[in-house]
């Protein structure tokens, strides 16, 4: 797991209630994981989340990267690669060793709500009816795919919910003293 995924498996976890699975193999899947697995015992919502974090704004992903994002990490279609040996060339799916993972793990892949996880979404745009559209064409009309922002909910979250407790997890840890220090500066001294 990297920074960024730890860091939103925390927020899942502290912020959402949920327990969770990170990097899981797709079984058979050549080189494939799912980032992470989360469920919330309470509300029985299962969830799949992947993360592309970047905080350079020209580098977050447009409406076209997304459909090619969650295409590829979501419904296991091969990225457009050159190339006459390729899984795009070869078409190459993965959903159903996807759906299998999910099976693995006792999750029903209808009952899956797929979040996608960046800093922000490049561009002017409409992103409830570019995710209706998305789902809709793509028959997944259970659940539409949540886009959370890393950037302006899940630091906020966790900066939030995070005390000022001494945290064995590094990710806490960290927030906690950010949280702290924030705290201590803020306010004058007494």
């Amino acid at each position: 797991m990297n920074t960024t995924e730890r860091i939103v498996e925390s927020y899942f976890r502290i912020c959402r209630d949920c327990f969770t699975a990170p990097d899981i193999k797709v079984l058979n899947g050549n080189n494939r994981q799912i980032d992470l697995l989360a469920y919330n015992r309470v509300s029985k919502d299962v969830f799949h989340v992947e993360t592309s974090v970047t905080h350079c704004e020209n580098w977050c992903p447009t409406l076209t990267t997304l459909e090619q994002k969650f295409d590829f990490k979501f419904l296991g279609r091969p990225e457009p690669r050159e190339g006459k040996n390729t899984d795009y060339a070869k078409n190459k799916t993965y959903e159903a060793h996807i759906h299998a993972t999910y099976r693995k793990y006792g999750i029903t892949p209808a009952e899956v709500r797929r979040v996608w996880c960046c800093w922000a979404v490049r561009g002017d745009h409409d992103l409830p009816a570019f995710i209706a559209t998305y789902c809709a064409s793509r028959n997944l009309t259970h659940h539409p795919i949540e886009i959370l922002s890393f950037r302006d909910t899940v630091i906020p979250a966790l900066q939030d919910s995070v005390g000022s407790s001494n945290y064995e997890d590094d990710v806490l840890r960290t927030f906690s003293l950010l949280r702290e220090h924030e705290l201590q500066t803020i306010r004058p001294n007494a």
